[in-house]
């Protein structure tokens, strides 16, 4: 039974150990299926590259007659808020920047900006240096970064390459954006929310067919980024990079693919049945710029790169609506997009459906992993400590201890658990060295050894498996949290809590303090196992914090401090914790002087003085190594008697009453 108690301990604790590497060490990635290839495609008055001949072409058809040259286009339209700043532009009637105005992005290499500029661009010359991307180059990119407008190739009409389009400020937070021509009029309402960083365009096409005549339109509305490959070196197993992948939800799984596999293939999300596009955009580690059709019934997806003059690493996305047929006369088609586009806060992402008016699946993005339903209130109170202290490292030191004491009952009952095993050891010892190898006799001698002490060695595991929920869902919203992203503890030294510390400092003191904590921690035997669990998972976990963010080494280094102050609490003030300690020291006695009976009077005092005690006088049972306590002893821990055993025997380390006549003391 004893055996049983140590593996279940080690299992839980390997356990634990295994599921942190698992989620801090691998990503599992799901490829999507990749298009067919497909000659004589085009997109945007361009032939498409060989690179990306599977992309379905949008806009104008390869050979079409290029366009006269635009006139002027219309200043900007900007509209600010506390949050961020959105401007649009007439040259494709959709945004061109959206800017995070929070100063911690001011440290991040976007900037705050989560659309594609061109100062951002760059690219490797002949000579290996990195320099700007050409302006020739430069021309050839989108007019804007998200909700461009245009239709799939072989549809009636298209929007010009270079089409200017009319735009007006309707309201604080309304834009409108208008192109007709003779073909077709086009509408961009534009509606933005800014406490949940949410803007909705709701497109209005309506062709103008001539009388007898059908006109076949299909949707697509382009959003773009970059990333440029290189970054993806500044990563690390644990660390992922600062960097912008393609990122879609597909039913209700996410689909994120690094630029690189961009550039080595198109991606491809189809129409499969009952299969939804529920978002697709681009994703960061903190931060997101999805795009969720709020009309998502037949929509498929792409996204791609390799367009000849664009620069590596710039990526487009196209969400590619049902083909629709016109008559003259007909009703226009109404279609609406809604995007998130800022950091994975749980709270503005759940907020986004309110704003959308529909589920958008954006809060998915953030994973709680199996105990969401733990996680989602751990960050709650995260919020709130942060409300109060404005700091958010001093906000995961009190939610710890916040947690600690929300656990501290049952670490109690653990650590007391573990001690009245100690105080068995002695006694356990004995067992093996007199039963030797009858496995089957040494297993029932301990069963009733147990029984007779009221002492369940399975009681120290179950206080842990109770926590470790709690301490996964702690590591999950750490992990995940997008509030802590760029967000100091101590600047000049933390400045960002979702980055590991610059120094080491922290993991090394984390390091020290794991191991000292896991030697106040009761030995129940001495054996490879409990070794294991001293020494094995203070290194194992002490090495993985050099490698964590700085909040997650912070919330596990507040943690030890704590239960290293509990383990010297429980080792000298908790009295039932100082009774056991004095059994366990009567069974060490008790044990020497049964084992020198047993060697002969020659080696007494060196027996008792191996076990730590001095020379029995007396003569012990050898069969029974306890010894009884007097009075003083059975009456020192009265009001802890819920956690004392039943008549079968007293506190660890005690038999039970016997028949053998007692001694009066003398007067003095």
């Amino acid at each position: 039974m004893q055996e049983q108690g140590k593996r279940l301990l080690l299992a839980v604790g390997l356990a634990l150990g295994v599921l942190l590497i698992w989620t801090t060490f691998f990503q599992s990635k799901e490829e999507p299926p990749k298009p067919k290839a497909e000659a004589g495609s085009g997109t945007a008055g361009q032939a498409q590259p060989a690179a990306v001949a599977g992309v379905v072409p949008i806009g104008r058809p390869a050979g079409a007659p290029a366009e006269a040259p635009a006139p002027p286009a219309e200043p900007p339209i900007t509209l600010a808020f506390d949050r961020f700043v959105a401007t649009f532009s007439s040259a494709c009637g959709g945004l061109t920047s959206w800017q995070l105005t929070d100063k911690r992005y001011e440290r991040d290499a976007t900037k705050g900006e989560l659309l594609p500029t061109r100062a951002q661009m760059t690219q490797i010359d002949g000579s290996g240096k990195r320099v700007p991307v050409p302006d020739a180059d430069l021309a050839k990119l989108p007019g804007c970064g998200a909700f461009d407008v245009n239709f799939v190739s072989g549809s009636t009409y298209f929007v010009p390459e270079h089409a200017v389009w009319k735009g007006e400020k309707v309201s604080p937070t309304e834009v409108r954006y208008r192109y007709a021509n003779d073909q077709l009029e086009i509408i961009k309402d534009f509606t933005i929310a800014p406490s949940t960083y949410v803007v909705s365009m709701a497109v209005t096409v309506n062709p103008h067919v001539p009388e007898g005549t059908v006109a076949q339109q299909q949707l697509a509305v382009s959003v773009y980024s970059y990333q440029d490959p290189e970054e993806l070196k500044n990563g690390s197993s644990r660390i992922a990079a600062r960097a912008w992948s393609s990122s879609t939800l597909r039913d209700d799984t996410i689909i994120t693919t690094e630029v690189t596999g961009v550039i080595e293939a198109p991606r491809f999300e189809p129409v499969r049945g009952a299969t939804r596009i529920g978002w697709t955009g681009f994703d960061h580690p903190y931060l997101l710029v999805a795009y969720a059709p709020k009309q998502s019934d037949g929509v498929t997806k792409q996204t791609w790169t390799g367009v000849k003059g664009r620069p590596k690493g710039f990526m487009e996305t196209d969400l590619l609506f049902p083909a629709a047929m016109f008559k003259q006369g007909a009703a226009p088609l109404i279609k609406t997009v809604v995007a998130y586009l800022g950091p994975k806060n749980y709270d503005d992402l759940q907020h986004a459906d309110v704003a959308a008016e529909f589920a958008t699946g954006f809060d998915k993005v953030v994973d709680l992993g199996w105990f969401a339903f733990i996680g989602r209130p751990l960050l709650w109170l995260l919020q709130k400590f942060w409300e109060f202290a404005r700091n958010w490292g001093v906000s995961i030191i009190l939610l710890t201890i916040l947690v600690k004491l929300l656990t501290l009952y049952w670490t109690t009952k653990s650590m007391r658990s573990m001690k009245q095993m100690a105080a068995l050891a002695p006694q356990m010892k004995a067992l093996q060295a007199k039963y030797g190898d009858d496995k089957q006799r040494q297993q029932a001698e301990t069963m009733a050894l147990y029984k007779q002490y009221g002492v369940n060695p399975v009681a120290g595991c179950l206080p842990i498996l109770l926590q470790m929920p709690v301490w996964i869902a702690l590591y999950r919203m750490l992990a995940n949290a997008g509030e802590l992203y760029q967000q100091p503890f101590i600047p000049g030294w933390i400045d960002d809590l979702t980055a590991t510390d610059p120094y080491y400092v922290l993991p090394a003191i984390l390091f020290i303090t794991m191991f000292l904590q896991a030697r106040l921690q009761p030995a129940t035997a001495d054996s490879a196992q409990q070794k294991f669990l001293q020494y094995g998972m203070p290194i194992m976990f002490g090495v993985m914090a050099f490698f964590f963010p700085s909040g997650l080494t912070l919330y596990m280094f507040t943690n030890n401090v704590l239960s290293a102050l509990h383990s010297i609490y429980m080792n000298k003030f908790d009295r039932k914790s100082l009774t056991i300690a004095a059994q366990l020291k009567k069974n060490q006695e008790a044990v020497a002087a049964a084992a020198a009976k047993a060697a002969g009077p020659g080696q007494a005092a060196q027996s008792a003085k191996k076990a730590g005690g001095p020379v029995a006088k007396r003569v012990i049972d050898a069969k029974a190594t306890e010894v009884v306590p007097d009075a003083d002893d059975r009456a020192g821990d009265g009001e802890d008697s819920d956690d004392a055993p039943t008549s079968s025997g007293d506190s660890p380390g005690t038999g039970p009453a016997r028949n053998r006549p007692r001694r009066k003391k003398r007067r003095r």
